[in-house]
């Protein structure tokens, strides 16, 4: 369903711009109780904070006449107490930006970054640019905006966190050191921080970057890092150590479109000792892996094709070759190279 309503990033109704004022006040303490509406006391008080009409109930009625006139009649609908917009929450930018920023952090929840990504990326749709701070601090606009304005940043915070986990660390770098700058006791950002310093600059820059955070945090608040933290700390020291991937060969082009693919490869990996990828020949099962192969949490990976092997006896001896632990199938070319899979 389209956006109806715009109030954040400029107020307009189905592409037409809002510009009076009173109207505009209006529409934003409207959208600030979507479905409830305000009652006329409570319109009064937000559209004339400082000095009121001589007939207040009368000059709201007025008001809403002009805007109904100007969006349609049916935009604005009378309450036993007040007014309220017939529209629906994904109809009015206000209303959807935290839908979508929900949506973002229970993907993220369930291990699905990618549709993390997609539901933050949705979200920042709602408000591109930088949010205008301005405006006077009785215009409803200007507090509709500033109430909105930490979602905004929650959306800005899942993009760079998504982003992270999917392994696209330096699109992350940036957003997420603005978060990490906004709140510097924001572990979760850290960790991932640490995560893409050690895969662009190495292990040992990331160790440096946590332990100077380690060192603030125990001067100036007497703690230390929480255990997810220490935990990543742990990663780094092992992650010293080369990463090796066997068999796997350098990515000729970009892998493009399976990011939710590798994604839900990660989390059932993560759950399951073996994970089946299936479908017709040429679908990219093997790029698939290697995909995933190049991106895992292991410091050293195997990659073994069973292309060539046609009896299930014949599989663990060829795991073994490859891993160095024994001679492979019966009747495998000597000194043929065994990658892993």
């Amino acid at each position: 369903m389209s956006t109806d309503l715009t109030l954040l990033p400029r107020v307009a109704h189905r592409g037409q711009e809002v510009t009076a004022p009173r109207i505009r006040g209006l529409l934003a303490l409207l959208a600030g109780d979507l479905r409830a509406g305000r009652s006329t006391e409570r319109l009064v008080a937000g559209l004339w904070p400082d000095e009121q009409p001589e007939r207040p109930g009368k000059a709201v009625q007025v008001l809403v006449s002009r805007a109904r006139a100007q969006l349609g009649a049916d935009t604005i609908a009378s309450t036993p107490t007040g007014y309220r917009l017939t529209l629906t929450e994904d109809q009015v930018d206000s209303s959807a930006l935290p839908l979508h920023a929900t949506a973002s952090a229970d993907r993220a929840r369930a291990g699905d970054h990618a549709g993390s990504l997609a539901a933050a990326d949705a979200g920042l749709a709602l408000w591109p640019g930088t949010p205008d701070a301005g405006g006077a601090s009785d215009d409803p606009v200007a507090a509709l905006r500033a109430e909105r304005a930490p979602v905004r940043d929650a959306l800005v915070r899942a993009r760079a966190l998504a982003l992270a986990r999917l392994g696209r660390h330096t699109e992350a770098a940036a957003p997420l050191d603005a978060a990490a700058a906004a709140q510097p006791r924001d572990e979760e950002v850290l960790a991932e921080l640490l995560r893409g310093t050690a895969a662009t600059a190495g292990p040992a820059a990331a160790l440096t970057r946590y332990e100077t955070y380690r060192r603030e945090l125990r001067d100036g608040l007497g703690t230390e890092p929480g255990a997810g933290l220490k935990a990543v700390h742990q990663e780094l020291l092992r992650g010293e150590a080369p990463v090796v991937r066997h068999g796997v060969p350098h990515e000729p082009n970009q892998l493009l479109g399976r990011d939710e693919d590798i994604a839900e490869a990660e989390r059932l990996l993560r759950a399951s000792r073996a994970v089946t990828v299936v479908g017709p020949g040429g679908l990219g099962k093997t790029r698939l892996a290697y995909a995933v192969s190049r991106r895992a949490e292991q410091r050293v990976v195997y990659f073994v094709p069973l292309a060539g092997v046609t009896a299930d006896d014949d599989v663990a001896p060829e795991v073994a070759a490859a891993l160095g632990a024994g001679d492979g199938r019966h009747g495998a070319v000597p000194g043929h190279p065994r990658s892993t899979r």
